[in-house]
């Protein structure tokens, strides 16, 4: 089930939630990768480092108690034991383990004054009109972290991890740390492509990234069979090597040989990720390619997990060689220089 990414439109949109009762407070993210899909889970796929997470700690507290940083992206586990709760665990007799999703967390800091349930209570009008204002922007659902109960009274979402809009933070008191200095984009803050419905556009300038490797490779290999059917159907080639590395494709044609470099994305992009080894080579090589296949289409075998692809939109750049002023700089490697001490 695809996700409602709402917030990759919105730079400032970089606020989750935890809603947990575990007592390691800012530790890993962690939840279970299910077939069927579940979003409170999948959210946790979508965390950059840089973004901040507040803690809602359930049970007897009922509050929101601090908050944590993403460190780093989330990754994938081939095994995750977890507890279901709620419906799903009383009908289970003990642990499950499957594939799971693990973000790391650092800096646990605590509210002062921790907004609690009841102290909510006076806001439930001004939350419950959000939450509508930001359905109608941006459609269903937005995984807002609170709802209506009985009319009267409010809840936390039974869910494990929700969106925290940034317009909560005018509404709700004792919070202010958690934003503080958080609404800044970080320049290498990828997209991640994973739950993205096949041919969504991507946020102009921002990189995709996919943290699951089947799926990665699928959408890899897709495209690379994508630039070999240009060459042998569109020019003619009748002789190529599928490398990878230092470049994806070396082909002759036309007597001429030409090295390619190929990106793929689900989504439709602007943007590619490019190594120094791949800038290097696109310059100092006089007859490069780059070959970018997007928008391509996705389906998963519910019982084996396999990856299916088709189509895609193929863009082809002859003799490329990437030039300064489409280049942003998104690291470097720093010499240390003789320590004094």
């Amino acid at each position: 089930m695809a996700l409602n990414t709402w917030w990759t439109s919105d730079p400032a949109q970089r606020y989750w939630m935890e809603i947990t009762h575990r007592e390691d407070l800012g530790a890993n993210l962690q939840s279970p990768k299910l077939d069927a899909g579940v979003w409170s889970y999948d959210l946790v796929s979508q965390v950059q480092p840089g973004d901040r997470v507040l803690h809602w700690k359930s049970g007897a507290t009922r509050a929101l108690v601090g908050w944590s940083e993403v460190t780093g992206p989330a990754t994938t586990v081939p095994q995750y034991t977890w507890q279901p709760r709620g419906t799903v665990g009383r009908s289970q007799s003990g642990p499950r383990t499957s594939e799971g999703w693990v973000a790391p967390l650092g800096g646990l800091k605590t509210f002062a004054t921790p907004p609690t349930l009841d102290s909510l209570l006076p806001l439930l009008d001004g939350l419950m009109d959000l939450n509508a204002a930001l359905t109608v922007k941006y459609g269903e659902p937005v995984y807002f972290p609170f709802y209506r109960y009985g009319g009267t009274q409010i809840r936390t979402q039974q869910a494990y991890f929700v969106k925290f809009p940034i317009e909560l933070f005018n509404l709700i008191p004792g919070i202010e740390s958690a934003r503080q200095g958080a609404d800044v984009e970080i320049p290498d803050a990828d997209v991640p492509e994973d739950y993205q419905p096949a041919g969504k556009k991507a946020p102009a300038g921002r990189t995709t990234r996919v943290q699951d490797p089947v799926l990665r490779a699928a959408i890899e290999n897709h495209a690379v069979a994508a630039a070999v059917d240009y060459y042998k159907n569109d020019l003619g080639a009748t002789e190529w090597t599928v490398l990878g590395k230092p470049y994806d494709i070396r082909v002759t044609v036309a007597g001429v040989e030409r090295h390619c470099e190929v990106k793929g994305s689900s989504m439709l992009i602007d943007t590619v990720e490019l190594t120094i080894n791949e800038v290097n080579h696109g310059r100092d090589f006089a007859n490069a390619d780059l070959i970018v296949v997007d928008g391509i289409k996705i389906t998963r075998d519910k019982d084996t997990g396999a990856v299916m692809t088709t189509g895609g939109r193929r863009r082809v750049w002859t003799d490329w060689s990437p030039t300064e002023e489409a280049l942003s700089a998104r690291r470097f490697a720093y010499t240390l220089p003789r320590s004094e001490s």
